[in-house]
């Protein structure tokens, strides 16, 4: 199949992806019916999930880096 690309750092929600795109492409009236829905569903969850993670890492990093700033700071003071 040709398959459209996702981000590379999005590898857990590629297999759901490439079942989507294959639903579409296998049932071409039928997804107009909601027959590829439940695979979106997932998709859809799957991408919240990440970015929910990269959310919460995206924070760790900064509150890291602030501090490491802060401490910078001080020291120099």
């Amino acid at each position: 199949m040709n398959y459209r690309s996702l981000a590379a750092h999005n590898v857990a929600c590629n297999e759901i992806f490439y079942r989507f795109q294959d639903c579409k492409n296998e049932h071409p009236y039928r997804r107009f019916l909601g027959y590829c829905e439940h695979i979106q569903r997932e998709m859809i969850k799957c991408m919240r999930e990440q970015r929910e993670i990269r959310r919460v890492q995206s924070g760790q990093l900064r509150r890291k880096m602030f501090e490491k700033e802060s401490g910078k700071k001080e020291s120099s003071s």
